[in-house]
């Protein structure tokens, strides 16, 4: 075998040693090998050594006996490469190699031995042979970092060791431990390689699956570890551990006091140039050691437990068994802290001093064949260590999926467990990665410029700017549909891909009563970039949802229009779950007036289609074009689309004419926790605590992300904003002086409600809203008989210019008022179907009963219609 340079040597990195190591090396040589096998080499022949195969097996036994007592920087010779590389053979035809070995015999000099690229680790893989993804990725790993995220969690390493230190002993926490746990591309790995800026030193590795050919690439060492194998027992797994943290301990301790020479601050730095590379040659020289170590490590402790193979399966309810191996593991990290502790014990104890990182940490949550889940023993390793000691010093596990956080082992092991109960406390995970920390400012976002992708692809999460510039529009676009399905295929009848999608741009309630609910909840997390907001305290469930990214909303239009039926079966999933109880539909119908008006928009942007805008996942031109779900629809054509050809001769031409210039963009919606407006301040009956700048900002801000509002329950008058701009040459240029709003209410009683449109105002002080432009109220009630009214009220001569409003009553969901669902019926029977629950199922019904008061509904209250 032979590189491109001709060598039949694979390409190495050269590893020059100091005059001090190759003097040591040398001694260590001469002692362990002796004068007279030393004596035979230096008195042959090189070129006839064909003809003394005895000649041949000694030089290739020095060889191993060099490897076996390398000291220092020789521990990284090629132990591994041993297999695939055969001596002999080599030797007898390479006359060079022979003449190394005989002049390092006749002249006592061993350690240019070292010198030969057989004996050199493989290079990391140059820049050059990466694939154009993993350049654009790592290109992302060196930008500079942007946000506050990684101060949050310096933070919250901080808070946890003062926690671990001063906790109670009836109720200490388990071990120096903690998670994060977020959804894909939220910047988990760059958060903990960031943390190098912090003055911390950072031992990043990742252990994803062989499969998953992502970003940061897989570290095979600490992943063949301890991810694969998994047939072993309990006691083979739990020394395994103890040894890949022994060995760990142990080359930090070496190459960290190396480096002390140069100073805490300049040890840290230069460790962290090195490690946080992903293709550095450091990295693999590091993990090369920690490999020779450990398996060092794993021999002594199988010679010291033979029987540790042997049938330590446990069964349920049997006390664990002591860790073979924890009394390495104790004694590595105390002599790791011994060498260094002006470091480890400076000021600011509490700030971590060392972060030791799993990444992809999902698979060690899984039940092994052994019936035994990895993270529990690992973390009983990193408690063995830990317990009573304060040293800042955490190993952090990262992860897409909930379970990560599930590293506590039970004082009894029980499969069926979670969490352990034995008065120990787990960390809660870090979630609070920051969100938009790529968006451009307002200011350099021109309302007209709002949707187009190069402003779109700056909201959310930071991976798709991250890769913006480097990768192609369609690239981008479809990286986010892999990502959002976890999948190349859409398919809409499938229960996860289904709701991810719907819910990322409609809002969608889960109940978290249902027994499905933590299920979904985890696999949107781990599978369709669900964001977890937090956990509860004892981790068995977590608080998640879709915040507002454009670009993602209008992937998932295009899936969820994708196909003529595409629509029909992700709402038939939305229907099912509906009567089964896991998702709401609000007590308004709120959930309903989400799906008409926002798929109204859908269809009439597909069906009037602009020239250059992006209409698929497959554009292929520049991202100064508009993506066609965020581009701006004229309020006068999207209102006759929504409520039929006649709804401006309902009006008048001055309605009409109001609104000319008038343009709606959401592609998705967002729920809010708190009133438009608090209204009054504490003891101030008459000035309200926002003014008008603020109310148009609030606009602008959800118009240039092309986001609608749902309001949150309490919010009187409206349940819904829609922001409106203003495209009008007469009208000063500054952008916040051109938006206005759609407000909406929603019913779906049984009796109507046209009267209350009336009532609502954009001058109420939960609302607050003022503008000199005017503005469009609608009521939709959606469980009574059709109708449609439009009026357009003359101008109240006490407010002239700020609440002029056309009003729109809308009612039942039929085609006479909502005419765009006449080519639709599949569609409109299932809106209708998630307005009406009389026909659900028995199942649900019972259910309802059995929450007797939950809600003011009479299905929770009626116990009479059981009969």
């Amino acid at each position: 075998m032979s590189d491109s340079s001709g060598s039949q040597y694979p390409p190495v990195a050269r590893l020059p040693l100091t005059p001090e190591q190759r003097d040591e090396f040398n001694q260590v040589i001469l002692k362990n090998w002796g004068p007279q096998f030393i004596n035979s080499i230096a008195q042959s022949d090189p070129t006839r050594w064909d003809e003394d195969k005895g000649i041949i097996t000694i030089a290739s036994m020095m060889i191993v006996i060099i490897i076996e007592h390398a000291q220092g920087l020789l521990q990284r010779l090629i132990m591994k490469s041993m297999t695939f590389w055969d001596i002999t053979p080599i030797l007898q035809e390479d006359l060079t190699l022979r003449g190394i070995i005989y002049d390092a015999c006749r002249n006592r000099s061993f350690s240019h031995i070292a010198d030969l690229e057989i004996f050199q680790i493989p290079k990391a893989r140059d820049l050059h042979m990466l694939s154009a993804q993993d350049k654009d990725f790592l290109d992302s790993f060196s930008r500079p970092y942007v946000g506050k995220a990684v101060d949050g969690f310096y933070e919250y390493l901080k808070e946890n060791n003062i926690k671990f230190k001063g906790v109670s002993a009836h109720q200490p926490y388990y071990a120096k431990f903690c998670s994060i746990v977020q959804s894909s591309g939220t910047g988990k790995s760059r958060l903990l390689t960031e943390l190098r800026n912090r003055g911390v030193i950072v031992l990043y590795m990742n252990i994803r699956e062989p499969s998953d050919a992502g970003f940061p690439n897989r570290d095979a060492v600490p992943a063949r570890i301890l991810t694969e194998e998994m047939d072993c027992t309990r006691a083979e797994y739990g020394a395994r551990c103890c040894a890949l943290f022994t060995a760990i301990f142990k080359v930090l301790r070496q190459r960290l006091s190396n480096k002390h020479r140069l100073g805490s601050d300049s040890l840290i730095k230069s460790w962290n140039d090195e490690m946080c590379d992903m293709h550095s040659e450091a990295r693999s020289e590091f993990f090369e050691e920690v490999q020779y170590l450990y398996e060092q490590t794993l021999d002594t402790i199988r010679l010291m437990n033979p029987t540790m193979g042997g049938g330590l399966a446990l069964k349920d309810d049997v006390p664990a068994p002591n860790l073979e191996g924890e009394s390495f593991v104790e004694e590595a990290y105390e002599n790791m802290l011994t060498a260094m502790p002006d470091m480890f014990a400076e000021k600011d104890e509490d700030y971590p001093k060392l972060v030791i990182s799993f990444d992809e940490a999902y698979s060690l949550s899984k039940m092994s064949s052994k019936g035994f889940r990895p993270s529990h023993i690992l973390g009983r390793v990193i408690n063995c260590y830990s317990e009573g000691e304060d040293t800042s010093v955490w190993v952090v596990f990262a992860s897409t999926t909930p379970h990560v956080v599930d590293f506590l082992a039970p004082p009894v092991i029980h499969d069926s467990q979670r969490v352990a109960v034995g008065g120990h406390l787990l960390f809660p995970p870090y979630t609070y990665l920051g969100w938009d920390q790529n968006a451009d400012r307002l200011s350099d976002i021109p309302a007209n410029d709002a949707g187009k992708f190069k402003h779109i692809v700056g909201f959310g999460r930071p991976l798709w700017k991250s890769l913006a510039g480097k990768r192609s529009v369609a690239d981008i676009l479809e990286l986010a549909a892999l990502k959002l399905c976890k999948s190349n295929t859409y398919v809409p009848s499938d229960t996860n891909q289904a709701l991810a999608v719907l819910s990322q741009r409609f809002g969608l309630d889960i109940c978290f009563g249902h027994p499905d609910a933590a299920s979904y909840v985890e696999t949107g997390v781990a599978s369709h970039l669900r964001i977890c907001f937090s956990t509860t305290q004892d981790r068995s469930s977590a608080y998640t949802g879709y915040p507002s990214e454009p670009l993602l909303s209008c992937v998932a239009a295009d899936l969820l229009h994708s196909g003529t039926t595409s629509l029909e079966g992700a709402l038939g999933v939305l229907n099912k779950k509906v009567d089964e109880g896991m998702v709401e539909i609000g007590q308004s119908g709120e959930l309903v007036s989400r799906l008409v008006l926002l798929l109204a928009k859908d269809m009439y942007v597909r069906g009037h289609l602009s020239e250059g805008t992006i209409r698929d996942l497959h554009y292929e031109g520049s991202g100064d074009a508009e993506l066609i779900d965020c581009q701006k629809v004229s309020v006068v054509d999207f209102l006759q689309y929504l409520f039929g050809e006649t709804f401006w001769l309902l009006a008048d031409e001055e309605a009409k004419t109001n609104f000319r210039h008038a343009y709606i963009n959401f592609s998705h919606w967002v729920s809010m926790t708190e009133l438009i407006s608090p209204g009054p301040g504490p003891g101030d009956s008459k000035q309200p605590t926002s003014d008008m700048s603020s109310a148009k900002e609030w606009t602008l801000r959800h118009w240039v992300r092309t986001s609608a509002v749902q309001c949150c329950d309490l919010q009187p008058l409206v349940d819904k904003m829609i922001p409106i701009y203003f495209d009008d040459p007469t009208l000063d240029s500054d952008d916040l002086k051109r938006v206005s709003q759609i407000f909406i209410s929603d019913k779906a009683g049984k009796n109507p409600n046209a009267r209350e449109l009336a009532a609502i105002t954009r001058k109420h002080d939960s609302i607050r809203c003022l503008s000199t432009l005017p503005y469009i109220a609608i009521r939709l009630d959606f469980n009574v008989e059709p109708q449609l009214k439009v009026t357009f009220p003359e101008r109240d001569p006490n407010d002239a210019e700020t609440d002029r409003s056309l009003r729109i009553y809308a009612s039942g969901l039929e085609e006479t008022t909502f005419p765009f669902l006449t080519p639709n019926t599949i569609v409109a029977s299932q809106l209708r179907g998630l307005i009406s629950r009389e026909e659900t199922p028995t199942q649900t019904n019972l259910d309802a009963l059995v929450e007797f008061g939950s809600t003011a509904k009479l299905r929770n209250l009626q116990w009479e219609t059981q009969d």
